[in-house]
This record gives structure tokens, sequence and C-alpha cells, in this order.
């Protein structure tokens, strides 16, 4: 357990594009932090416990990077598809995010800390609020949905337990919640079964008829080529896929089983917006 990184970037923000460039913007304060970790009382408590040799600093190192994407690929990986989006941040009023299918994965662990990275990102934003919904969201992150409080250039986290498009009936048709600027979906998986697909239906849809700007994340080129294919057959309009330079890179087992390959967290991206059928119609 670390303390993040934190405070404006002293890059432009365009010029922060991938890891690479972000550890090295933030390598001042980043160093210090993970120095302080390896020289800990609890790294010498843990090696002295596991009865194995401690590996080198720079090895060390480089495993709690790979923990550090992990926790700030999500909120990078917003500020991505808000770029790409073309989504104005600094319009009047507050920007509102929602994470549609978050689970425990999203908000278990979660502190109100962990999206700062994304309000630095965008310097001059008038308030970003980021609501997560689904119905695994973790009971201490059920914080309120309203954005009342929300200052300019701060980041504020809510919580809704249930499925997305109760969620939008209920909360935004009725003007309780923001309408979204934006929807991501963390690994929706609607690729995986007829089940799952069935669940998910209803809020793709909802998205599509909306046109709301949508981003999904993917854990390979296998679900990214087999959700394009749904979201195609469903008449998404797709803006844009392809790798994510802000992936998690902390490995992780396939369901659990150590024969195959590992993944990483959100490798891949689809934007998508509004249905085919209306841009074609719009451009004629």
């Amino acid at each position: 357990d670390f303390v993040l990184p934190s405070g404006p970037w002293p890059w432009p923000a365009e010029v922060v594009r991938d890891w690479d460039t972000w550890f090295s913007m933030r390598k001042l304060q980043l160093d210090p932090i993970l120095d302080a970790v390896l020289g800990s009382h609890a790294m010498t408590t843990l090696w002295a416990s596991v009865g194995r040799p401690r590996p080198d600093p720079d090895v060390l190192q480089g495993s709690l990077k790979r923990l550090l994407t992990d926790v700030i690929s999500r909120p990078l990986t917003l500020g991505l598809g808000l770029r790409a989006l073309g989504i104005d941040v600094g319009k009047t009023g507050r920007c509102t995010l929602h994470v549609a299918g978050a689970s425990h994965v999203e908000t278990l662990l979660s502190r109100s800390g962990d999206y700062d990275e994304l309000g630095y990102m965008f310097p001059g934003h008038l308030g970003l609020h980021v609501i997560m919904v689904g119905v695994d969201v973790a009971t201490d992150f059920l914080q309120s949905t309203s954005a009342s409080s929300l200052e300019p250039g701060t980041v504020q986290l809510g919580g809704h337990r249930g499925l997305y498009h109760d969620f939008w009936e209920e909360q935004v048709e009725t003007g309780h919640v923001a309408h979204p600027d934006m929807v991501v979906a963390f690994h929706p998986g609607f690729h995986a079964s007829p089940n799952l697909m069935e669940s998910w239906l209803p809020t793709l849809l909802l998205l599509r008829d909306y046109e709301i700007p949508t981003l999904i994340t993917l854990y390979s080129k296998q679900e990214l080529a087999a959700s394009l294919q749904i979201l195609v057959d469903l008449d998404m309009h797709i803006i844009g896929y392809g790798a994510n330079p802000f992936t998690s890179l902390k490995p992780e087992q396939v369901y659990s089983n150590p024969n195959k390959q590992p993944v990483y967290c959100s490798a891949y991206y689809i934007m998508f917006l509004g249905s085919s059928s209306c841009q074609l119609k719009e451009g004629n």
C-alpha cells in the first residue's frame, strides 16, 4: 500500500500518450515513493517470511510499477475516451461519466483519490463526476450519486447498485442524476455467453438509441474481434478500436488457468456512438 502520485501534471496533457511518457513525467515524484516502499519494514518482513531470496531492487521496482498501472489504468482510460470522443470537459457545468457494469474490481478497494489523475489530465476542468453502476458494486462504495457539491477542478466518485438500464430509467430519466457525457464499461464480457449478452442487450440498445458516447475495454484480440462483430450486428456506429496505451501492465491468469497465456486488464478498447443507420441518413 503506497501513496499514489498527485498534483498537476508538469507536462502538457497531449504529450502524455502512454505509460512510458507518464512514468517519465512522474519520475521525480515516483522514485522516492517507490524507494520508500522498497526500504520499508513491511517489505523486509515480507521477504523474510516467504523464505526466498529477495530480488534485486530494479526487479521489485518494476513489479511495483506494474501494480501501480493496475490502479491508474482505469482513470487514464476514461481520459483516453474523453479525448478521443472529443468531449468538452471545460463546458459550463460539470462532466458526468458513468461506468456501466461496475463490480467489486472497480469499487471494493477504490479510494477517493484514485481518480485524481483523471482530473490532472484535464487542467481547468469544471468538475468530473464518475458514477459506478453495477449489481456487484461494493457496499462501501454506495456513495451519493448527486454532484451538487462538486467543485471545479475536483473529481467525485459515486456508486449505485443495479443494472444500468434500470438505473437509467429510475435515476437519469427522472432527472435525479445528470445525463452522462460518456459511458464506459470495463470488460463487459457480453461476447462470452448468451446469458451475458441477454443481460447487456437492453443497455447496449439504450446507449445506441440515445447516442451516448461509449467506450468498452477488453482483455484480448479475440475478445476485441468477437465484441466488434456483435456491435456491428447491433448497428452500432464504431468510432475507433485498438490497443489501449494505458492498459494495466499487471498480468492476470485467464479464469485462473495457469496453462493459458496471461492477459492484461483493459488491453484493448472499442468506442461507439449511436447507430450506423442514423449516421448514413445524416450523411445523406
